[in-house]
């Protein structure tokens, strides 16, 4: 077990997608993933920076959600909205829904059967977060 090949599970990045973040090859980085070459700096410092970023990212998203849930029923749920593809994933600072993924564990975990995974956008609820997020007018649900 290399540093790097720690880096990239933590992740939740396949050998694949290390490759296209890092702008390295994908046999690169099989390569650092086994031993047989040793990452550069720079690559291993990207995948903690990475890894950093997630885990910031979750424990805010715990504090968000323990202020929400706080005093409510057991039985309430809350919507956590999952990236679909790249594009939105990266809309949300992680280079791949698998990284944004990773993130999520962390805060499932912390949440054992309290948190839903939606798709973005698939409800009123998430659409209007989606929206006012990036600074758009919110608009009426259509009940």
């Amino acid at each position: 077990m290399t540093p790097f090949r720690l880096l990239l599970d933590l992740s939740g990045l396949s050998q694949r997608e290390a490759a296209a973040f890092l702008d390295a090859r994908p046999d690169t980085v099989v390569s650092w993933s086994s031993g047989r070459r040793t990452a550069p700096v720079g690559a291993v410092d990207e995948m903690a920076q990475l890894v950093e970023a997630q885990t910031q990212a979750a424990h805010n998203a715990i504090e968000q959600i323990a202020q929400l849930i706080e005093g409510q029923d057991e039985g309430v749920k809350i919507e956590f909205g999952y990236p679909a593809d790249d594009y939105e994933a990266q809309a949300l600072g992680f280079p791949t829904p698998s990284a944004w993924g990773a993130m999520a564990a962390r805060v499932v975990a912390k949440f054992p059967g309290r948190i839903r995974l939606v798709p973005r956008g698939s409800t009123p609820a998430t659409a209007a977060a989606i929206e006012a997020h990036e600074g758009r007018a919110v608009s009426p649900a259509p009940y």
